[in-house]
């Protein structure tokens, strides 16, 4: 799946950002530094990575468990609903972002 490197710094955001979404982010970061040089592509990806599903990053499983086991919650499918969406608002916002910035280049030479 993955070239000896990849080349395209647009490639590894997405790439680095949408796999954080399986697994989480730290793994990630450590797994595609090793086939790209666009370190701060990858460094985008992942912090990116950590917004939309629980498993983007452990800090979002961390904050699910302490919500699952305090005693005056009652509604875990509720916090999961509002969790992803606004999780998967920040992803796309943080994406369109990333993006806008790469179209200037006094800001990434």
């Amino acid at each position: 799946m993955l070239e000896a490197e990849i080349s395209h710094p647009g490639h590894i955001f997405l790439f680095s950002a949408l796999a954080s979404q399986v697994i989480s982010n730290v793994p990630v970061a450590v797994l595609f530094a090793k086939f790209t040089a666009h370190w701060e592509a990858l460094l985008w990806g992942v912090s990116v990575g950590g917004f939309g599903s629980l498993f983007g990053s452990l800090a979002n499983l961390i904050a699910y468990r302490l919500y699952i086991n305090h005693s005056t919650t009652n509604d875990p499918a509720l916090f999961t609903a509002k969790f992803l969406i606004i999780g998967y608002a920040a992803f796309f916002v943080a994406t369109g972002l990333y993006f806008s910035l790469q179209k200037m280049p006094f800001l990434f030479p």
